[in-house]
């Protein structure tokens, strides 16, 4: 007996039908973030250039809305009267007394006379910004706090001149109070102790005037070594005379005699080195001889001709030394041998020597005398400062001393530790803030555009889409790709090992419907297929059941077709030969070779007097495909798209298998829907061929 699978037509899978499949199992885990990853595939870089752009609008909007604060802040500290008061054992009185002092103080600098005295001075340096100002604003922006013994004043303001100088005006008036006070108090007392302080540094002012024109730029250090530099050059010159006297009284003695011993030996030497000088000579004809009996052997970089030329030049540097010291010998001899008219020259120079050093020596004995003069007159001016010194720091300690006494009647006394300084930065700087924030706001917008440009496309961008991943795919073609030989193969391999869902008949060709699942026909597409079917010596049948279209009719007929007919869609292209139409009436029309297509043959559309899209009956069309199934061992359909063919769904609930082509911008929403009609319609099923793909597509590299 034959099994189901021994009756195959040739070439088809005999593969198993698959299990029913989980629903649950087929579900994809539900992850957001890999569903805006891939709504945003090859929209990040237009998205970061869009926020790139936003950016700095928005980081300049946020920098300009945004107000800098200066702060500024000075720090006043109260010193007890008392020492060690807070190590006193027993009463605590003191200590006690001290802190209420601080207390005081605290509230004095922001009472109403001291607000009031810094408004009036900040109405005179800042007339703009202190305009409609009043003495509780001003106490209003000074934060004033007390830590221990120490006064802390804060405040804030957009001018960082203005933040310092309100902290100024407090701080200014809160101290000149103090001082106007305590002046009260001890005005009696230090008056005349003032006068004379006065009096005293007028007098060390003086002093000092008198002590820097006498000694100019030379204190009276430099002037004791410069006296002591005065002294040692005398003491040189005294002794370069007594050696000229001395070496005149030899001149005297002499009397221009020379010494024959000695001319004798340089007359001996200049002999000698005479005959030094002539053994050279020998020696260096010598050389000239060998040097010139060797050039005409060897070449002149030869090694024995470059040493006699060193020889020769050693000797001839020996000879030139020899020829200089006799010279030098000749002259030394002649000055051996004095003459008496040399000797008396010799004299009237040294008496000339002598008479220059008496001048100088007479320059030098009156400008030590002037340095004496103006160090000693320093000396006593410096006894006098420091008299003057002395006198005025006492008269300093007795004013201290009734300026404390007169502080005696409080417990402390305020000094100002930390004065208030311009701000270089803003202490509250929003602008840094709001300015990276607007950028970063600027960059998420142009990436929430860019979500939002997925999120509102319902276009097919990548063949990768989850919502027809149910599907398996069988080839992805890329933008202005054509469909190649090999990939056609590829797909035709792919259809013929799709497995079967139930048994077929046994005798009858597969029935394979290439559709659209969107708007347009699959032409190219079922032409390839088909070429690639007849090439596998498949006997293939083409049909074309486009109604509203005709499109492939019209490109494999030949003939004039006419035009479209009047309507939302393009109308048919009726031929001369009887077709599709003509089947569904019960006709048996014979399909037609095609010439340039060996192997293949084709049944056109046929003319419009037979049924139309809307008018095509189930049975008509079952009957019609079973017929066509026996005459050859693949059928392609092509049933145009399912969103204008009417008849297209009633074609592929009676074929075998589904070839869906989806292209990119096909709706999204509709390719889905109508990828599950293609799925369930036909006996085995249906698959996917993706066209116009992106060169970045991952159906590209697999």
């Amino acid at each position: 007996m034959t099994s189901a699978a021994d009756t195959l037509p040739s070439g088809w899978s005999d593969t198993d039908p698959p299990a029913p499949r989980d629903p649950a199992a087929d579900a994809p885990a539900t992850n957001p973030l890999v569903g805006l990853a891939r709504m945003m595939r090859d929209r990040w870089l237009w998205s970061l250039l869009a926020g790139t752009a936003l950016a700095p609008l928005c980081a300049a909007a946020g920098f300009v809305s945004a107000v800098p604060l200066y702060g500024a802040q000075a720090i006043l500290r109260v010193y007890p009267q008392e020492a060690n008061i807070l190590y006193a054992s027993g009463d605590d009185s003191v200590l006690k007394t001290f802190e209420s002092f601080v207390k005081a103080e605290t509230t004095y600098v922001a009472s109403f006379p001291v607000m009031d005295r810094a408004r009036q001075d900040l109405s005179r340096s800042h007339p703009d910004l202190t305009a409609g100002m009043t003495v509780q604003d001003l106490t209003a922006s000074i934060e004033i706090k007390r830590n221990d013994s120490l006064i802390v004043l804060t405040t804030l303001s957009r001018d960082a001149g203005f933040a310092a100088a309100k902290l100024d005006a407090v701080v200014n008036a809160y101290l000149a109070r103090k001082i106007e006070a305590e002046a009260n108090r001890a005005e009696v007392r230090l008056s005349e102790l003032q006068g004379r302080e006065v009096a005293l540094t007028a007098r060390l002012a003086r002093t000092r005037a008198a002590k820097l024109a006498v000694g100019g730029e030379f204190g009276i250090d430099a002037l004791t070594r410069a006296h002591v530099e005065k002294i040692a050059q005398i003491d040189a010159l005294q002794g370069r005379k007594a050696d000229i006297a001395a070496n005149l009284a030899q001149l005297r003695a002499d009397s221009g005699q020379s010494r024959p011993d000695q001319s004798q030996l340089e007359i001996l030497r200049a002999i000698l080195l005479d005959a030094a000088l002539a053994d050279l000579s020998r020696d260096r004809a010598q050389r000239a001889a060998d040097l010139a009996r060797l050039t005409a052997r060897y070449p002149a970089t030869h090694r024995a001709v470059q040493d006699i030329r060193a020889e020769l030049a050693l000797i001839d540097r020996a000879m030139t030394a020899r020829r200089d010291q006799i010279r030098i010998v000749g002259q030394t001899g002649a000055l051996t041998t004095t003459s008496a008219d040399a000797t008396k020259a010799t004299a009237a120079e040294l008496r000339a020597l002598s008479d220059t050093l008496s001048k100088q020596l007479t320059a030098l004995r009156a400008e030590a005398r002037d340095l004496n003069v103006k160090r000693t007159t320093l000396a006593s001016l410096t006894e006098k400062e420091d008299e003057t010194r002395t006198l005025l720091d006492e008269t300093r300690k007795a004013l201290e001393v009734i300026r404390l006494e007169a502080g005696r009647a409080l417990p402390g006394y305020t000094v100002l530790m930390s004065p208030p300084s311009v701000p270089a930065d803003p202490t509250q700087d929003p602008r840094r803030l709001l300015t990276v924030a607007g950028a970063v706001a600027g960059l998420a917008l142009g990436l929430a555009g860019g979500l939002v440009a997925a999120l509102a496309n319902g276009r097919l961008r990548f063949s990768d889409d989850p919502r027809m991943a149910h599907l398996p795919l069988l080839h992805v073609i890329a933008r202005n790709a054509s469909l190649s030989p090999a990939a056609a193969d590829r797909i035709r391999n792919a259809l013929q090992l799709h497995p079967l869902r139930r048994p077929r008949l046994v005798g009858k060709g597969r029935l394979i419907a290439v559709t659209r699942p969107d708007h347009g026909g699959a032409e190219a597409l079922v032409l390839a297929l088909a070429e690639s079917f007849a090439r596998a010596r498949l006997s293939t049948l083409l049909l074309d059941a486009d109604a509203p279209g005709g499109m492939l009719t019209a490109r494999l007929t030949p003939g004039p077709h006419p035009g479209p007919l009047p309507g939302p869609h393009p109308g048919p292209h009726p031929g001369p030969h009887p077709g599709w139409r003509q089947a569904l009436l019960g006709d048996r029309p014979a399909p037609l070779p095609l010439p340039d297509h060996p192997g293949l043959s084709f049944l056109p559309l046929g003319p419009a007097t037979g049924p139309q899209d809307g008018s095509a009956a189930l049975p008509a069309i079952r009957a019609a495909l079973s017929w066509l199934a026996d005459q050859a061992d693949v059928v392609l359909i092509h049933t145009g798209s399912l969103a204008q063919t009417l008849s297209a769904d009633l074609i592929l609930s009676a074929c075998d298998l589904a070839l869906a082509e989806v292209r990119v911008g096909d709706d999204r929403r509709t390719v889905a829907a109508r990828l599950d009609r293609i799925d369930t319609l036909p006996r085995h099923g249906g698959a996917v061929v993706f066209t116009g793909a992106r060169r970045s597509d991952p159906g590209c590299a697999a």
